[in-house]
């Protein structure tokens, strides 16, 4: 579990939504090109990406379609999502990382191996329909 000190009347994060639903997700962190050094830190988008099948099982949150996958959402965190992110990140296993930015699953829980389970549930109903 991600743990955040919680404030009186503070806005739940994705995360506990998340946690509750037992939706498999991924943390990215997707680099900006700037050229700036001062920009570095703003430099940097961090969103949630779960399967699109989950969607409805975290409603109080809003996912946006993912161009170019189409069984995958993604939302942006927040700047508090992304502190509590960075203060877990012992959590997170990164299991990808190149020149476009990095990506991490929880510890435990893949998301690729639950979003590739999803997807060639889908490929044999398209084969068995046709």
């Amino acid at each position: 579990m991600i743990y955040h000190m919680t404030k009186k009347k503070e806005k739940k994060l994705v995360f506990d939504t998340l946690f509750e639903s037992c939706v498999y997700f991924a943390v990215c962190v997707a680099y900006n090109s700037f050229i700036s050094r001062e920009v570095d830190d703003f430099s940097k988008d961090f969103f949630v990406i779960i399967n699109k099948c989950d969607e409805k099982r975290v409603k109080e949150f809003t996912f946006y379609p993912t161009e170019g996958y189409k069984q995958i959402c993604q939302r942006n965190l927040s700047t508090v999502e992304i502190e509590v992110f960075r203060s877990n990140r012992d959590k997170f296993d990164k299991v990808w990382h190149n020149e476009h930015g990095r990506v991490y699953e929880l510890k435990g829980r893949s998301f690729k191996v639950a979003y590739e389970s999803i997807r060639q549930k889908l490929r044999c109903k398209v084969i068995r329909s046709n």
